[in-house]
């Protein structure tokens, strides 16, 4: 019923994707499939992890002959999942062991396209997060939320397949691809929920703080503020004053930064 579907390239820690992998393997109940897209060549390193878990795991590996980009690379991933559920996971954080049971349960007791849960967040030790991201549970919650921040945490969804090709898969907005997707499937009527537990320990360490900035960030932040204006979530006006506002973020010193995590975005 379900396909993890998750992409990997070269710059990936094969320790990170270890750690990632292994977790899937200790689920309490065992996805149908794991979709592995290899994102342009790997290390051997990186290749050695991924053969030492096609045994234990039910893993379908594809590659794109180059470095693509993550849209490309996710959307290129769905064509080969078999499953009409997609689980999101990336290949540098750690599934709780219940995670693919607690999210199952909802798919088979209510009636939701999209789903998404809690996480947790570490530096180093995935079994000891210091700080969380909760996020709202209702639609209509999620649905306000979503036209400031991004209201699902993308490692934890899990989505109709036929939902996100309807809404065209996944945008070219590179850095908040699954954000823009979310977008796209709640202008198209998705039903959506957030599970109240947490299902992942998310890795946030590495300076992960100081790369959210610069012009990349920048050109995607305006990119998606014309996403919201196109699908009609918002008038112009907001989309250029939630885009200043979220602009300033991106350019703040990483000291500022770090404070904004810490007191408005993140929870110790």
């Amino acid at each position: 019923m379900i396909s993890v579907l998750m992409s990997v390239y070269h710059n990936e820690q094969p320790a990170f994707l270890d750690t990632a992998l292994k977790s899937l393997a200790e689920q309490t109940v065992s996805p149908s499939e794991i979709v592995l897209v290899r994102d342009g060549e790997l290390t051997g390193d990186l290749d050695h992890v991924i053969d030492g878990y096609r045994d234990s795991l039910n893993l379908t590996v594809v590659s794109l002959p180059t470095n693509s980009g993550l849209a490309t690379a996710l959307n290129f991933g769905l064509q080969h999942c078999t499953q009409p559920w997609i689980m999101r996971f990336d290949t540098d954080d750690f599934c709780l062991p219940n995670r693919v049971a607690l999210q199952m349960a909802v798919i088979e007791t209510q009636d939701y396209d999209l789903i998404g849960g809690q996480v947790a967040e570490f530096d180093t030790d995935p079994l000891h997060p210091h700080q969380s991201r909760t996020l709202p549970l209702q639609h209509d919650h999620i649905v306000k939320f979503s036209r400031r921040r991004n209201p699902f945490n993308h490692m934890a969804v899990c989505f109709r397949k036929s939902f996100a090709e309807n809404a065209g898969g996944y945008p070219e907005v590179p850095l908040m691809e699954d954000y823009a997707l979310w977008l796209k499937m709640i202008a198209a009527g998705t039903r959506t929920m957030n599970q109240p537990e947490t299902l992942v320990h998310a890795r946030v360490g590495h300076g992960m703080i100081e790369r959210r900035g610069g012009r990349k960030y920048l050109r995607s932040e305006w990119q998606l503020q014309r996403l919201f204006f196109e699908l009609g979530m918002k008038p112009l006006w907001r989309c250029l004053i939630d885009g200043t506002l979220r602009s300033a973020v991106f350019i703040a010193p990483t000291g500022v930064k770090k404070l904004i995590y810490k007191k408005f975005l993140r929870k110790s």
